[in-house]
């Protein structure tokens, strides 16, 4: 089973790659656009960082590619006046766009309308438990390694604050 698991990610993955390319943007940006449009209105640069794991430069530059390009907006914060929201621009709804979201979508149609209700509702049930399983261990990997960064950030400035060489 988990081979067939992997072998799925990785295809979802390739397909994925494809429609970022010819989108003329990369696959991290991809996943920002699908993490903004599944949250539209409701998301911020700080938990879209965190969802894909990176620094708040990193998001900061993509978005600011991502608002030059049209597929991303920043609008106010409606109870916070320095705070910002993103939403999807014009670019990420235009009929070029949209037509390879639906091209991803058509891809299997027919093998997602030819389950049973019954088959489609246990499909439905394992990908859920899936996703979250994978989705908790990742944000658990993810606090893992900033603690560990952050102790040896604490542990390398005691070190030079005493004069002591780290990799003794």
């Amino acid at each position: 089973m988990s081979d067939l698991i992997r072998e799925l990610s990785s295809e979802i993955t390739q397909m994925h790659r494809w429609l970022a390319e010819s989108a003329g943007i990369n696959s991290t940006d991809l996943m920002a656009l699908y993490f903004v449009r599944n949250h539209d209105g409701e998301i911020t640069p700080k938990s879209l960082s965190e969802y894909l794991g990176l620094t708040s430069g990193a998001t900061t530059i993509m978005l600011n590619r991502l608002a030059d390009r049209g597929y991303i907006e920043r609008k106010a914060h409606p109870t916070d006046r320095r705070g910002v929201l993103l939403t999807l621009g014009p670019a990420a709804n235009s009929e070029t766009f949209l037509n390879l979201r639906q091209h991803l979508k058509a891809v299997n149609a027919e093998v997602i309308s030819a389950l049973s209700e019954e088959e489609a509702t246990i499909v439905r049930s394992f990908l859920i438990k899936y996703t979250e399983s994978t989705r908790n261990e990742l944000r658990r990997l993810r606090l893992g390694m900033a603690s560990e960064h952050a102790e040896k950030a604490a542990q390398s400035g005691l070190s030079s604050r005493h004069g002591v060489d780290s990799d003794a």
